[in-house]
């Protein structure tokens, strides 16, 4: 398969409110905002950190999903909470240190073979999650701040 790409649009709104448009019209808008320990920030929508967290959380619910799938396990219903820790780095700065990820899986009915296939693959499903998989790797960023004219 060749490299896919994406494009997503963030423009800011006002203080440290920002929209982002994505590159499929289907999609909605999202809004982010910053708790007001930042100065602008009103915590009015989720912030970046948020964000990542919800899509660490989502991909590795649907990976394990399709996996339980693939191997023709239903399942019945998924729940998964995660906890992002964030803390000041040793140039002081805050980074989001971890996560950590609880992931309940309900199944019409619990057999020998159902444990044994889901065994299989909560040992396989997160090197299918793109996101935690990418984060985990590490994610290469080229930044380039420029004057608009």
């Amino acid at each position: 398969m060749t490299d896919q790409t994406f494009k997503i649009i963030v423009e800011r709104i006002e203080g440290m409110q920002f929209k982002a448009t994505f590159d499929k019209e289907q999609f909605p808008e999202i809004m982010f905002d910053e708790p007001p320990n930042v100065p602008g920030g009103k915590d009015q929508y989720p912030n970046a950190s948020r964000y990542l967290a919800s899509a660490v959380a989502n991909c590795l619910s649907a990976s394990l999903t399709f996996c339980l799938e693939k191997s023709r396990v239903p399942v019945e219903g998924l729940r998964t909470e995660i906890t992002g820790t964030i803390s000041r780095n040793e140039q002081g700065y805050w980074r989001v240190k971890k996560f950590d990820v609880d992931i309940k899986v309900r199944f019409k009915e619990v057999t020998d073979e159902v444990k044994k296939k889901f065994e299989r693959c909560k040992n396989i499903f997160f090197n299918y999650c793109v996101v935690s998989a990418s984060i985990k790797e590490g994610i290469e960023i080229n930044v380039s701040p420029s004057i608009e004219e």
